[in-house]
């Protein structure tokens, strides 16, 4: 034990080899770099074309243009979100009328529907509300004008339940609909 307590005792040095440390940062590295590749490797959608499927099979596409062919709608609707209540007036058709344009088969074989949009946000309903009159729309304009696309550009799609008062399950930018 050290009586003079002016000396300074040095601590016993450790070496700590860097070989480990360097070696899990390339770890790290590596497994970013694969994930990037296989999220890059997934098929771009494009806004302004809806891909409709079931599992692996392509039950079809349809585009913005054939779907203002459809017999238009407006639908007036108050948003209530953190920011507040927000006023819209969207154009657009009811979802059930797209079905039936496609295949009047989907709304019987299929319970649920997944809507994905370009920004990978997904949400679900169940065909019910697909069905009932006067709930589930597939718009293109609001309040006159044609909705902006992620990138600002025009033409993008957008699914509005008017059910759901908090707007939580719709989906802008519109480029998925699956099928279960």
């Amino acid at each position: 034990m050290n009586k003079n307590p002016k000396e300074i005792v040095p601590l016993p040095q450790y070496r700590i080899s860097n070989k480990p440390v360097f070696i899990i940062i390339i770890i790290l590295l590596f497994v970013i770099i694969l994930f990037s590749y296989f999220n890059l490797q997934g098929e771009k959608l494009e806004e302004g074309r809806i891909r409709v499927k079931a599992g692996d099979h392509i039950i079809g596409e349809i585009t913005i243009d054939e779907v203002k062919k459809l017999p238009a709608v407006n639908k007036k609707l108050v948003i209530n979100s953190t920011a507040g209540l927000s006023k819209h007036n969207f154009t657009g058709v009811a979802l059930y009328e797209v079905f039936n344009q496609m295949d009047p088969a989907i709304v019987k074989n299929y319970k649920r529907v997944i809507t994905r949009g370009v920004d990978n946000y997904v949400s679900g309903l169940n065909m019910e509300e697909v069905l009932e009159s006067n709930n589930v729309f597939l718009v293109y304009a609001d309040n006159g004008k044609a909705l902006k696309s992620k990138s600002g550009r025009e033409g993008t799609m957008r699914i509005i339940i008017l059910n759901d008062p908090y707007g939580q399950r719709f989906t802008n930018y519109l480029v998925e609909i699956e099928l279960e």
